[in-house]
């Protein structure tokens, strides 16, 4: 399909909360017309997680598509970019039996001011009424406008944390020989007879049935402002998603107190666990692990996509990497150990010292080396898949240090996540005062969060000592 361009609107109200607006001959070119008359029209870009409802709307123009400023933060999209968008195909959405949000205000209330009150259960109940018949994603953003009663109006930004289909609560017994095939697709030898085991379910149908959820916000507060929007909201009557429960399962409980439900069939590769996962003595078994929940769920992840035949493709955390090879070793999941093995040693050769005029000469030549607190990152693989578009970081981040533009544009940290992927060595100490600096800088809170989250992996100094004095010595030359 042509691709459309982006632009901003001021039509935020509750209504249009999940409409892209698209006139009508964008409506043929997508070869929506006909879809239209048997319900709603579904847009996304190709391979997206984000669907919208396309609305004719007289305000947009021909090959345009309006989305309001939370969708496009969903979306991760920039005005003055260009993007695909095609039909979403109604028929494979998955109604959601349960839907779980987060709730803070949008803006801070006044200094002095109390809480604002609202009943968890009226949000819900209103939520689910705004989103009926729409399609909603994990992390999905929406602002509303609320009120109950006589109350005035206060705006809201909720956020997605969790979807459920009813498959997730079905899962059936599977035999001996059943298990034994799923073990072998998730050590890696798929069978074109193996049972199918259902990927997590991130995105689905907002139906009559779904019962919506509403939490309070547990995003990153750093600063006073974040935590005044989250605070400043108190959700009464919160209802707790109930617990589900499979059948066959093995219950097993982390070093630091949480206990996750797992199906035995997805647990064969794990040696370690061999004899909780034989015992026939009971359906749901127990297990103590030494791991903490976050990796274990990290691992979870990654056994379920082995047992799709996709862990060739699983794309590592390397934040977390040392801790899933930890993890792997501790469960004798050997394929999963593997591959940290593997993803390590590919970081590990590649981070070293860099000359200033090494990283602007390499910029010069097409590159894509930016910097950030004397970092040095390569961007030049993600750049066709960033979010924000393919222009934007060469545009304004290359020969310079970069961190107040990445404050700017990555207010949630989520792309923290990444920096351990893209990290490959320092500037030297003794040429840091060569990198420009923009004249308004990032924050100290976030400078602080960036040292903070980079500790883990980057050069220590100790280590950038040793690796300057070892390149004096062999000679290196200087770019």
């Amino acid at each position: 399909e042509k691709s459309p361009k982006v632009a901003d609107t001021d039509f935020c109200s509750n209504s249009l909360l999940k409409a892209a607006l698209v006139d009508e001959q964008t409506f043929a070119h997508l070869g929506l017309l006909s879809a239209r008359k048997g319900g709603p029209c579904f847009l996304c870009r190709p391979g997206g997680d984000f669907v919208l409802t396309a609305h004719a709307h007289a305000h947009a123009g021909c090959g345009e598509i309006l989305l309001n400023e939370a969708q496009r933060l969903s979306l991760h999209v920039c005005e003055g970019e260009v993007y695909e968008w095609v039909p979403f195909d109604a028929a494979t959405s998955i109604p959601l039996s349960e839907l779980c949000l987060e709730a803070q205000l949008l803006h801070a209330p006044a200094k002095g001011a109390a809480p604002r009150v609202v009943r968890s259960e009226h949000l819900g109940a209103f939520a689910a009424k705004l989103l009926f018949g729409a399609m909603v994603t994990i992390n999905e953003i929406f602002v509303v406008s609320y009120s109950c009663g006589a109350e005035a109006a206060v705006e809201l930004v909720l956020r997605v944390t969790e979807v459920a289909d009813r498959s997730q609560t079905e899962l059936t017994e599977v035999d001996d020989e059943g298990a034994a095939a799923a073990a072998d697709v998730a050590d890696g030898r798929a069978q074109s007879d193996a049972p199918c085991i259902e990927a997590h379910c991130y995105r689905g149908l907002v139906v009559p049935a779904t019962s919506v959820f509403v939490l309070p916000s547990t995003t990153f507060k750093g600063s006073a402002s974040q935590r005044a929007v989250s605070e400043g909201l108190r959700l009464e009557g919160v209802v707790q998603r109930r617990e589900r429960r499979l059948r066959n399962q093995l219950n097993i409980h982390t070093n630091d107190g949480e206990t996750f439900p797992v199906d035995k069939q997805l647990l064969r590769p794990c040696i370690a666990l061999t004899s909780e996962i034989r015992d026939a003595s009971t359906t749901n078994g127990e297990a103590s692990v030494d791991i903490d929940c976050a990796t274990l769920d990290r691992v979870l992840l990654f056994l379920q996509a082995a047992a799709q035949g996709r862990a060739e493709s699983f794309a590592f955390d390397m934040s977390t990497l040392e801790d899933v090879a930890a993890a792997a070793r501790t469960l004798g999941y050997r394929l999963l150990a593997e591959c940290c093995a593997r993803k390590l040693g590919d970081f590990k050769s590649r981070v070293r010292l860099h000359h200033w005029s090494e990283v602007t000469r390499h910029n010069a030549q097409g590159g894509c080396w930016v910097t950030m607190d004397g970092m040095v990152f390569d961007l030049e693989a993600w750049l066709p898949q960033h979010p924000g578009g393919s222009t934007i970081i060469p545009k304004q981040a290359l020969d310079k240090d970069c961190a107040v533009f990445f404050e700017l544009y990555h207010a949630s940290r989520e792309s923290f996540q990444y920096l351990r992927e893209f990290y490959i060595g320092e500037i030297y100490s003794e040429e840091r005062h060569l990198v420009p600096m923009e004249k308004e800088t990032a924050s100290p809170e976030f400078m602080q969060q960036l040292k903070d989250f980079c500790s883990e992996f980057r050069l220590s100094e100790e280590e950038t000592l040793h690796a300057a004095a070892a390149c004096s010595h062999l000679g290196c030359a200087k770019y």
